[in-house]
């Protein structure tokens, strides 16, 4: 094994004794026994230690390694002797992703204070994450506020477009996520097409994060290519992030880029989850124990414009509320149906996946306006339901 390798397996390892022998330069010896001079390519190997800064096969400095396995004493070792923490492995991390990513705060603060070329905190790695992205993604809080402290810009996204914030609310890191939007609140607001910290949040289901981004000032129902938030929560059967959404008055009629609302989604995937929060849906629609977000508008625009006492829905917003409330009776009536005939769940995501596509193209929104929350329709000059199910 060369002097290079020994002093990267030491490293690794913890052999602290080993790291300061490989660094510390042999003094003995050099003169020879009195037989004269040595030549001088003996001279160069009695004098040639292991460079500080090689590498491994993965691209990792003994540097690297160090910081990983929270060796402190050794990452100082290697500082004294002018370890450069600028390197990066294969893959673009420097040794502060990894001691970020450990969540070993003593060997951050040594990496960005100690030594001569101070770790530079925005680093980025291949995939654009800075130290902050990592240690943000598994909820080490206390390298986080360092990073903070010294002004890491928590705005840098990475390939997936996700901030610092956007992991910590993916992953549910609620002490994080409120670190991050007290330190930046403008982070509330920069948000891209893809997602946002409450979807991401709501996808997830981590309901506590969802209602602080929510106190802390996220517009209920900022729309991405995706739709709302609420889009999410119920896609992924997360009833509890619904309740939260429905009662913080997000807006159940927002589409998603392809045209669907939350109804929709639920009609595409039934479940025992999109019972339950059909069932929600059909609650807050019908206002019971609070107005519908339909009604608030109205109450909100009449009030502010011509401070009727009395304000009454207008023709197009009182048919797109019977519209949801007849879409939601006739979800919930079919699954209950096929529930109570004892169908299996294939034929229960068939009918109902054959039903809603097969209403589409018949139900035009004129008859919506004039049937509306009726959940009969007719099919084959007969009024059906759950038709296509085998006897």
């Amino acid at each position: 094994m060369g002097k290079d390798q020994e002093l990267l397996e030491a490293a690794r390892t913890g052999n602290v004794a080993l790291v300061e022998k490989l660094l510390s330069g042999r003094k003995g010896g050099i003169l020879g026994g009195g037989s004269g001079p040595l030549p001088l390519s003996n001279l160069l190997s009695i004098w040639r230690g292991p460079n500080v800064n090689c590498t491994d096969s993965s691209g990792y400095t003994a540097l690297h390694h160090a910081a990983l396995n929270g060796h402190k004493d050794i990452v100082l070792k290697l500082l004294q002797y002018e370890a450069s923490t600028n390197v990066a492995d294969n893959k673009g991390y420097f040794p502060i992703h990894l001691a970020a990513w450990k969540g070993d705060v003593e060997i951050v603060k040594i990496l960005i204070h100690h030594g001569p070329s101070h770790s530079r905190v925005n680093e980025q790695n291949n995939e654009n994450e800075t130290a902050l992205h990592c240690a943000a993604q598994y909820g080490h809080s206390e390298v986080v506020a360092v990073l903070l402290e010294e002004l890491t810009d928590p705005t840098i996204r990475n390939s997936k477009l996700e901030t610092p914030l956007d992991l910590a609310a993916l992953y549910g890191r609620l002490r994080v996520v409120k670190m991050i939007i007290s330190a930046h609140p403008n982070l509330m607001s920069c948000n891209t097409r893809k997602h946002t910290p409450l979807h991401l949040a709501a996808r997830n289901g981590h309901k506590a994060v969802v209602q602080v981004l929510l106190e802390a000032g996220m517009d209920v129902s900022c729309q991405t290519e995706k739709g709302s938030a609420l889009h999410e929560a119920a896609l992924f059967g997360k009833v509890d992030v619904v309740r939260v959404l429905l009662e913080t008055g997000i807006d159940a009629n927002i589409k998603d880029s392809l045209g669907r609302t939350v109804l929709d989604i639920l009609k595409e995937h039934p479940s025992q989850k999109s019972l339950q929060i059909a069932t929600l849906l059909q609650e807050y629609v019908d206002g019971v124990g609070r107005p519908t977000v339909l009604e608030e508008h109205v109450q909100e625009d009449t009030t502010q414009e011509t401070h009727i006492s009395s304000p009454v829905e207008s023709p197009s917003q009182k048919t797109k509320s019977e519209t949801v409330t007849g879409e939601l009776s006739k979800l919930l009536d079919e699954i209950k149906l096929c529930q109570e005939k004892d169908y299996s769940f294939e034929d229960l995501c068939h009918t109902i996946s054959d039903h809603y596509l097969d209403n589409l193209s018949k139900i035009s929104e004129e008859e919506l306006g004039k049937n509306g929350s009726q959940s009969v329709v007719s099919k084959g000059g007969r009024k059906t339901m759950c038709l296509s199910l085998p006897v």
